[in-house]
C-alpha cells in the first residue's frame, strides 16, 4: 500500500505507534478586496498598458501633424486631449462647427488593444469576483485619462476654439466601448464563466443563433466592402476632383490618411445601401431607389458614393442581404432543432444581426458641421435588415431541413487544468511493481491445471432472523465472554525496509 494512503503513519522515534495529525486552524477567508501581489501587478498592467500605448501614439501623431504643418506647439496639449476624445467617439465643437462624424479605425484599434490585454489576464476558471476586478481594471485607465483630457480641453477653451460635448457624453462613450472590450476579452477565454453570470439559463438555440449572427454580420460586411471596392474603381475618374483642395504633398498625404481612417464608416454605409436603406447627407440622400442632391464633403473616401439618377438594376442588389440570410438559415437548419413551427435560432440570428448593424450605424454616423447629419437612416435599416435576415433565414432553414443532411454533432468538452490532476497519482514513486515476478507467477499458473469440481451444498433457508446482529471482537485463544462494550481498535501499519522478509505485526 502506498505510504500516501496509509491511515496511520509510524513516527521516527517510535515503531508501530500511530501519530495523530491535526489540521492547522483555518483562519477567516480573505475578502473580495484582497489581492495577491502577482494579481495586483497583472491588473495594473491591464489598466495602464493599453492607455499608455494609445496616449503615446496620440502624442506622436499630433506632434508629426503640427510639425509638418508649421503649427505652434503651444496648443499641443489641447490637440492631444481632443484627439483622445475623438478616438473614443466623443463629439467635439471647433468654433461653431460640431464634429460628430468621427473615424472608426482609431476606436476599433483601442477596443482591440484593451480586449487583447484583458484576454491575457483572464485566469483559469475565474470566479465572478475575479471577473469584476478585471473589468474594473479595463475601465480604470481609460476613464482616468478621459477625465484628464476633459480638464485639459476645459482649461484650453479660452485659448483655442475647442470644446467637448460634456462629461456625460465623454464618460458614457468610454464606459460603453471598454465594457464591450472587457466582454470580448473575457468571452474569448472564459465564455462559460461569462454565461454563468446570467441569472437565467441560456438555451442552446440562443447560443447557435448568436454564433450564426456573428457569421452573418461578417458576410454582410464582406459584401459591402467588395461593393465599395468595385464602386471605387468604377468612379476612379473622380480622383482628381477629390484632391483639388490639396496644395502640396503633405495635404495629399493627410487627405489619404483621413480617408483610410473613415473607410469603416463607408463600408457600414454601403451595407445600409445594400439592404435598401438610404444614407443621408444632410438634405440629400443616396439609396438603391433614388438619389437626392445635397452637399457632400470633398474626401477621397466618398468616391464610391454613386451619383443619380438611380438605375433600374440597382434593385437587384437587394438579393445580397437575402442571400446572406438564406445562407445563415441553411447553417442553422443543419445544426439546430429549428422547424417551421419554432424557428427560434433563426429569429435570434436575424435579431442579433440587425442589432449589431444598428450599433455600427450609430457609431458610423454623426453631425458634420454645416452639412448636417451624415449616416444611415436607422429606422429603415432596422426594418429592412430584420426582414431580409429573418425571411431569408426561414427559407434557408426549411430548405436545409427538407433537402440537406444534418451536420455531424460536435461535442464540446469542458476545459480542465492539468494542475488539478498533479496530486491524483495512483502510485507513488516508492511503490514499485515487479513485473518480472508477475511474469514468473503467470508462467507457474499456466503450468498447473486446476479442476473446478461441482459441489452440492444442502442448506435451509431461514426467513425469521434477528435484525440486531451482534458482533464481538475477542483476542485469539481467549475464553472470556465477549461484552457488548464498544472497543476502539487502532490499526497500525508498519513500514518495513526494503528486503526485510520478516512479516511485521
Amino acid at each position: 500500500m502506498s505510504s500516501r494512503n496509509a491511515l496511520v503513519r509510524r513516527t521516527s522515534g517510535s515503531r508501530g505507534i500511530g501519530e495523530t495529525v491535526t489540521a492547522p486552524p483555518s483562519g477567516p477567508e480573505p475578502g473580495w478586496w484582497s489581492l495577491s501581489p502577482e494579481r495586483a501587478r497583472t491588473l495594473l498592467l491591464v489598466a495602464a498598458r493599453p492607455t499608455i500605448t494609445a496616449l503615446a501614439a496620440t502624442v506622436l501623431l499630433v506632434l508629426v501633424v503640427m510639425l509638418t504643418t508649421g503649427t505652434d506647439l503651444t496648443s499641443a496639449p489641447a490637440a492631444v486631449a481632443a484627439t483622445w476624445l475623438a478616438a473614443h467617439q466623443v463629439p467635439l465643437t471647433v468654433g461653431r462647427t460640431t464634429l460628430g462624424l468621427l473615424p472608426l479605425v482609431p476606436t476599433a484599434v483601442l477596443v482591440w488593444l484593451a480586449a487583447r490585454e484583458c484576454a491575457r489576464a483572464v485566469p483559469n476558471r475565474p470566479t465572478p469576483i475575479e471577473l469584476g476586478w478585471l473589468t474594473g481594471a479595463v475601465l480604470a485607465g481609460p476613464l482616468l485619462m478621459t477625465a484628464v483630457c476633459l480638464a485639459v480641453t476645459g482649461d484650453a477653451a479660452g485659448v483655442t476654439p475647442l470644446e467637448s460635448s460634456g462629461p456625460i457624453a465623454a464618460f458614457g462613450w468610454v464606459l460603453v466601448l471598454y465594457l464591450v472590450a472587457a466582454a470580448a476579452g473575457i468571452g474569448s477565454r472564459a465564455w462559460s464563466s461569462l454565461c454563468a453570470l446570467v441569472p437565467v439559463e441560456i438555451p442552446e438555440w440562443a447560443v447557435l443563433g448568436a454564433r450564426a449572427a456573428r457569421r452573418t454580420v461578417l458576410r454582410m460586411l464582406g459584401c459591402a466592402a467588395l461593393a465599395t471596392v468595385i464602386s471605387f474603381f468604377v468612379h476612379l475618374s473622380r480622383l482628381d476632383g477629390a484632391f483639388q483642395q490639396a496644395h502640396n504633398f503633405t495635404d495629399v498625404l493627410g487627405m489619404t490618411l483621413l480617408s483610410l481612417l473613415y473607410l469603416p464608416n463607408v463600408v457600414i454605409g454601403a451595407a445600409g445601401i445594400l439592404s435598401g436603406a438610404a444614407v443621408l447627407f444632410g438634405a440629400g440622400s443616396v439609396g438603391l431607389f433614388g438619389v437626392t442632391g445635397g452637399h457632400m464633403p470633398v474626401l477621397p473616401a466618398l468616391i464610391p458614393v454613386p451619383e443619380g439618377p438611380a438605375s433600374g438594376w440597382w434593385a437587384a442588389l437587394l438579393l445580397v442581404p437575402l442571400a446572406v440570410g438564406v445562407l445563415g438559415g441553411i447553417e442553422l437548419g443543419r445544426t439546430s432543432d429549428d422547424r417551421p413551427g419554432a424557428p427560434w435560432a433563426t429569429l435570434t440570428c436575424a435579431g442579433l444581426s440587425t442589432l449589431t448593424f444598428l450599433v455600427l450605424a450609430i457609431l458610423g454616423s454623426g453631425q458634420l458641421g454645416a452639412i448636417g447629419w451624415v449616416g444611415v437612416d436607422l429606422l429603415m435599416l432596422v426594418v429592412l435588415m430584420v426582414t431580409w435576415f429573418g425571411f431569408g433565414g426561414f427559407v434557408g432553414m426549411v430548405f436545409a431541413r427538407r433537402f440537406l443532411a444534418p451536420a455531424a454533432p460536435t461535442e464540446v468538452y469542458d476545459e480542465y487544468d492539468a494542475d488539478d490532476y498533479e496530486d491524483d497519482d495512483y502510485y507513488d514513486d516508492e511503490d514499485e511493481y515487479d513485473y518480472e515476478d508477475d511474469e514468473d507467477a503467470d508462467d507457474d499458473e499456466d503450468a498447473v491445471e486446476y479442476d473446478d469440481p461441482a459441489v452440492e451444498v444442502d442448506g435451509e433457508l431461514v426467513e425469521d432472523f434477528d435484525d440486531d446482529v451482534e458482533v464481538s471482537i475477542a483476542a485469539p485463544g481467549s475464553t472470556d465472554t465477549p461484552t457488548d462494550d464498544i472497543v476502539d481498535v487502532e490499526v497500525v501499519e508498519s513500514d518495513l525496509p526494503d528486503g526485510d522478509e520478516t512479516p511485521g505485526r
